[in-house]
């Protein structure tokens, strides 16, 4: 595994791992007409007008800026967010301990950050710049759309985000009408590592493979993600291993399942995620869609 491979699961690891309680996001209007938020930690935030100028930490934010229909309005973004339309955006690392000289060069109105205590240090920066920041921790489903309907009050598109949202939803609850005429596949997500992370219950990627007709054969860990041996993975009864990159992973391990190569559907939660549980079904009940 190479270097960028290592530094993207760390990456990915340390969001998924962020053990905070998203707090409810709510905005109205006060007398002055400011936009009122309040953000996953429960910070209360304060715009004059819709953010236009807004610098994305996480990946599942730049996503769902783009799904707003406000993608003009990022400035800056991570290593991690390199989809072609988003590529010219400059670069402030890797999310965590960003280039804090480029974010203040880039004047943001808005800076959207992680939730949690893995990177205290980029908070307390971003305050002593006076720069207003906004975080999110899109771990779980209701995570996810409460992070999609923060960013839509901060840039004035609620609208929008409400339509995402209801189609998200409308869309899982089809899926999981179809699927719930199948057999249910043992199924494990291995995120990468060595020893390889998996993903725990209570997680959006536990939500995503049941919906998706499978059932997460690590749901009985005590963490939400973390590494398991080889044994542990030799003991579990497996049908079907889903892999980012099939040539990282030793089919040895699990005699007799069958591996899918899933790439990056699900390293980030996203506005796309009923897609990606929809790729994640086909990917379980293969045999049946022959």
């Amino acid at each position: 595994m190479g270097w960028e491979q290592i530094r993207k699961l760390i990456f990915c690891i340390t969001v998924l791992t962020t053990a905070c309680q998203s707090a409810p996001t709510d905005r109205y209007r006060d007398t002055a007409n400011n936009i009122l938020l309040v953000d996953a930690t429960g910070l209360e935030v304060t715009l004059q007008e819709p953010a236009r100028r807004i610098i994305s930490l996480v990946p599942s934010a730049t996503q769902i800026l783009k799904a707003l229909g406000v993608g003009h309005v990022l400035v800056g973004r991570t290593d991690f967010d390199n989809e072609d339309w988003v590529i010219s955006v400059p670069s402030l690392g890797g999310g965590l301990k960003p280039n804090f000289e480029k974010i203040i060069a880039l004047n943001p109105d808005l800076v959207v950050l992680f939730a949690g205590d893995q990177d205290p240090h980029t908070r307390s920066r971003l305050d002593d710049f006076g720069l207003t920041q906004v975080a999110i921790r899109p771990d779980r489903l209701t995570d996810l759309y409460a992070s999609i309907i923060l960013l839509g009050q901060a840039t004035g598109t609620e609208p929008v985000a409400d339509s995402i949202i209801s189609t998200i939803k409308k869309d899982l609850t089809d899926l999981q009408r179809w699927t719930a005429t199948r057999p249910t596949i043992r199924t494990v997500y291995l995120l990468g590592g060595s020893p390889p992370w998996v993903a725990g219950p209570d997680t959006y990627i536990d939500e995503i493979l049941r919906l998706a007709g499978g059932r997460n054969v690590f749901s009985d860990l005590e963490f939400l993600y973390g590494s398991v041996s080889p044994e542990q993975i030799r003991s579990r009864e497996i049908d079907v291993v889903l892999v980012s990159d099939r040539s990282q992973f030793d089919a040895m391990l699990t005699p007799g399942a069958r591996i899918e190569e899933i790439g990056n559907t699900l390293e980030f939660p996203g506005p796309n995620v009923a897609q990606a549980a929809r790729h994640v079904a086909e990917l379980l009940h293969r045999d049946l869609l022959r």
